[in-house]
C-alpha cells in the first residue's frame, strides 16, 4: 500500500467518520444486499475492503457466514470491538484486496463497498476485480458500490466543508484526466484529534465499471442508485450499486476453507 493509503485509512478515516456501529441505514442496506446477492443462511460472503465492519456485521446477524478483509489494522480492530458485543462470528483478516488471502472459489457472494478505485494504476484496480472473481464460485454474485464519477465531474467543487460530531473537515479537490482521478487534501480538526491527509480515487462512469467487470469475468445484471433497486440516473445519482455474476468455470475444486 502507498503512504497515503496507510496514513488515511489507519488514522484519518477514523477522525473523519468516527467509526460508528451499524446504523438503521446500514441494516436496511444489508436487507437489500441479501436480496441482490440471493443469500440464504450460512452462505459465505466476503466483504472486500470491509473497513470497520458495518456491512459485514449486519450481514452476519442475518445469518451469513462472513469474512471481512481489510489492510488497515485500526479499522479491523474497531470491527472486532463492534463484533465482540454481538452474537455473531466473523472471520476478520488483514490482507491486500489485490491478493486476497483466500482460496479460489471459496465464497458464494462478495461485496465491495466504497472500496474500489483507490490504487494508482488501472492494472491494480483491475486486480481487485480479478481477485473478487477468483474467490467466488461459478455463478457467485458480487455487489459493487462506487461513487458516480459522472456526477462528480459534472459538478466539480474545488473546496468542500463537512461538520460531523464536532469535527470540522476542510477538503481541497484536484482533478487529473486520462483516466479521471480525484486527489483530495483533507484537514481535520475536532474532538477525536487533528490531522492532514491525502486521499486519491479513480473516478468511474458506469460504462467504465461495466467494462472493467467484464474484463474480470463478470456479467452485469443491474445498476442501481440504491440497493433497493432504485433506478440509477447518471446525472443525479451519487453512487452506483452494481450487481453482477461471475461466469466461467471454477478455478479449483471448490474448497471453502480460508487460506
Amino acid at each position: 500500500m502507498t503512504d497515503w493509503t496507510h496514513e488515511y485509512f489507519e488514522h484519518g478515516y477514523a477522525l473523519r467518520w468516527g467509526l460508528p456501529a451499524p446504523s438503521e441505514r446500514v441494516w436496511q442496506h444489508a436487507a437489500d444486499l441479501w436480496s441482490l446477492l440471493d443469500l440464504s443462511p450460512v452462505r459465505r460472503v466476503v466483504d472486500i475492503g470491509c473497513g470497520h465492519g458495518r456491512h459485514a456485521l449486519a450481514l452476519a446477524e442475518r445469518g451469513a457466514d462472513v469474512v471481512g478483509v481489510d489492510s488497515a489494522v485500526a479499522l479491523l480492530n474497531r470491527a472486532r470491538d463492534l463484533a465482540a458485543v454481538r452474537p455473531t462470528r466473523i472471520h476478520w483478516i488483514r490482507g491486500d484486496m489485490r491478493r486476497l488471502p483466500l482460496r479460489s472459489a471459496c465464497a458464494d457472494a462478495a461485496v465491495l463497498m466504497d472500496a474500489f478505485g483507490f490504487f494508482d494504476t488501472e492494472d491494480e484496480n483491475d486486480a481487485v476485480l480479478l481477485e473478487a472473481a477468483r474467490v467466488l464460485t461459478h455463478g457467485g454474485r458480487l455487489v459493487l458500490k462506487v461513487a458516480n464519477g459522472s456526477l462528480i465531474l459534472a459538478d466539480f467543487r474545488e473546496t468542500e466543508r463537512e461538520e460531523r460530531d464536532g469535527a470540522v473537515i476542510a477538503v481541497t479537490n484536484m482533478l487529473t484526466s486520462d483516466p479521471p482521478r480525484l486527489t483530495q487534501r483533507i484537514r481535520i480538526t475536532g474532538p477525536r484529534g487533528n490531522g492532514e491527509y491525502e486521499r486519491r480515487q479513480r473516478l468511474y462512469r458506469v460504462e467504465d465499471v461495466s467494462t472493467a467487470l467484464a474484463r474480470a469475468g463478470f456479467d452485469v445484471a443491474g445498476v442501481f442508485a440504491e440497493p433497493d433497486r432504485a433506478p440509477f440516473e447518471p446525472e443525479a445519482s451519487s453512487a452506483m450499486w452494481i450487481t453482477c455474476r461471475r461466469h466461467g468455470a471454477d478455478r479449483c475444486d471448490g474448497a471453502a476453507e480460508i487460506r
